[in-house]
């Protein structure tokens, strides 16, 4: 019996940003039920890979597939409606409230906002009328992972999921990912917290500064 395909295929990439090449020929495949950590020092190309996954940031060769689907092709848009994206920033328009940032990303994707596990787990309650510009770090981040697990979808691409978390909240990212995992989808992230990744359990690609 052949292997089932991969959720995430990444092929001969290459992105250069700002005139640098910092990715070249990079090759990975996450799938179903896989949890993959990003690793590496500081410039080494962790933001960019995952910006070009999510089809944020467009590659200069190479393919992304999302269940065989090219992100960065004519017909991308159904790759990318099968992402979640939180970037590292947490940067999502200042101006919404963290219920109507939700509600753009839910029309854009189809279906409602966060569901009640993922509501409690990042307790989004508090959050939904507050502004993005006058939360704090960690108040978007949460709004920004809630954003990223609406569908739920079947790649979640996560920057930095851990940063301004309190311990409480990122023991719950933890089991909102084994949860994702285990419905057979998949998540890629980057982290610098070794600990936490530890306890996390992914698989680890480490990335080298071009």
């Amino acid at each position: 019996m052949s292997a089932p395909a991969p959720i995430l295929r990444v092929a001969g990439l290459e992105v250069r940003r700002g005139g640098r090449e910092v990715l070249r020929g990079f090759e990975l495949t996450v799938g179903a039920g896989e949890l993959v950590a990003l690793v590496g020092r500081n410039g080494c190309g962790k933001s960019t890979l995952l910006a070009t996954i999510a089809g944020v940031l467009p590659p200069q060769a190479g393919r992304v597939e999302i269940d065989g689907v090219p992100v960065w092709r004519r017909r991308g848009g159904a790759a990318r409606r099968a992402l979640g994206y939180a970037p590292e920033a947490a940067d999502a328009p200042g101006h919404l409230t963290a219920a109507e940032l939700w509600a753009l990303c839910a029309a854009a994707r189809g279906g409602d906002g966060p569901d009640a596990a993922v509501r409690a787990a990042l307790e989004l309650d508090e959050l939904a009328r507050l502004r993005l510009d006058r939360m704090s770090l960690g108040q978007r981040r949460r709004a920004c992972l809630g954003a990223a697990f609406l569908g739920p979808p079947r790649l979640l691409v996560l920057d930095e999921p851990d940063n301004g978390l309190a311990p409480a909240t990122l023991d719950a990212v933890i089991a909102l990912l084994r949860t994702h995992a285990a419905a057979g989808a998949a998540a890629i992230l980057a982290s610098h917290d070794d600990a936490w990744l530890g306890r996390l359990g992914a698989r680890r690609v480490h990335l080298d500064a071009g």
